[in-house]
């Protein structure tokens, strides 16, 4: 029976554990139901740094049940993620988890499996244990994290991604994709399954890319990238727009690429795709027109290379993205 520790401490959000509690549990009364046993395949309790109960983020009163010195016989450890407020606190609430991120270290060093999702993977990261692996964080959180740890390789288009004994996921629900791999690790394929289904959870949702947006992009003090980049959200659609944009700039193609790879570690025409992609999403999340006359307004006159290219960006066709993603009115439904 895997043991399993969940990691929380004053701050902390409860819905990034206490959905994964109620997804093993699902889990465990469907392993129970098929394999006629009053045996629980998962259990699990939550440690603090001193065993005293913690208050999360909304102010709600948690017992725990031990505290992380106490939890040695663990299989799994799941490490809760923490309330956000801004760039400029985070590495202060990173000092004062230095217990935690080290309990977490010591535990992954001796062959625990270790998870988290969103803010939870930056003490990843600070215990060492995902350095020279690839992973992911929530997307908002991006830049902050490949530049705190460039030694990770950092995916974040991807939604969960599992490095050896490690599995970090991003933001928002992904804790319930995370439970289902826990599940699937330990009862197989069929019991994740149907807890998928019971749960209404998108067990094929693989990718945060659809959530991207051009205005997390990394800040910064170049006038030329600048100008280029307010003249392309004004004329992204026109043909021909890289050419007229150096033109406008007065500088050569060349040089204009040099910089924006400089800048913004893309180039022009990829920053250009990527403006107009975020203008089709936005698009079709608020507007009826149909799929043609969307491509056209952000600069498209070929529909297969549209979609296309907007599936290899969003992990879905335009179609697909309009179906999850198009606001309706919850009144009238339209």
């Amino acid at each position: 029976m895997p043991s399993i520790t969940i990691a929380v401490y004053d701050g902390c959000r409860t819905s990034s554990f206490s959905n994964l509690m109620d997804m093993l549990d699902i889990a465990n009364l469907q392993w129970q139901k098929r394999y006629d046993t009053q045996e629980a395949l998962f259990r699990w309790q939550l440690a603090s740094v001193d065993g005293k109960p913690i208050r999360t983020a909304t102010n709600v009163r948690i017992a725990v049940d031990t505290t992380l010195q106490n939890a040695t016989e663990t299989d799994v450890i799941m490490v809760a993620a923490s309330k956000y407020s801004n760039k400029q606190e985070f590495p202060d609430y990173l000092k004062r988890q230095r217990p935690l991120i080290q309990w977490i270290k010591q535990r992954g060093e001796q062959g625990a499996l270790v998870m988290a999702l969103c803010t939870g993977t930056f003490l990843l990261a600070e215990s060492g244990l995902l350095d020279g692996k690839r992973a992911t964080t929530t997307w908002w959180l991006a830049d902050l994290f490949q530049r705190l740890y460039p030694q990770i390789t950092l995916d974040v288009n991807q939604l969960l991604v599992n490095s050896d004994n490690v599995i970090v996921a991003g933001a928002g629900s992904t804790d319930s994709i995370m439970a289902l791999q826990l599940i699937e690790r330990y009862m197989g394929q069929q019991v994740a399954s149907l807890t998928s289904k019971l749960m209404l959870v998108d067990n094929n949702q693989i990718e945060q890319t659809p959530y991207l947006t051009l205005q997390q992009q990394l800040q910064h003090n170049d006038s030329l990238v600048a100008d280029a980049q307010t003249w392309l959200q004004v004329h992204m659609k026109e043909p021909g727009a890289l050419e007229k944009l150096a033109t406008h700039l007065n500088v050569s193609s060349r040089t204009l690429i040099r910089r924006f790879k400089q800048v913004m570690d893309i180039t022009p025409n990829r920053y250009l795709q990527n403006l107009r992609i975020d203008a089709a999403k936005r698009l079709l999340e608020t507007s009826g027109g149909t799929i043609e006359t969307i491509m056209l307004q952000v600069g498209y006159n070929d529909l297969s290379s549209f979609s296309r290219l907007f599936q290899r960006k969003t992990g879905l066709t335009p179609r697909a993205y309009r179906a999850r993603f198009q606001y309706r009115n919850p009144i009238t439904g339209t």
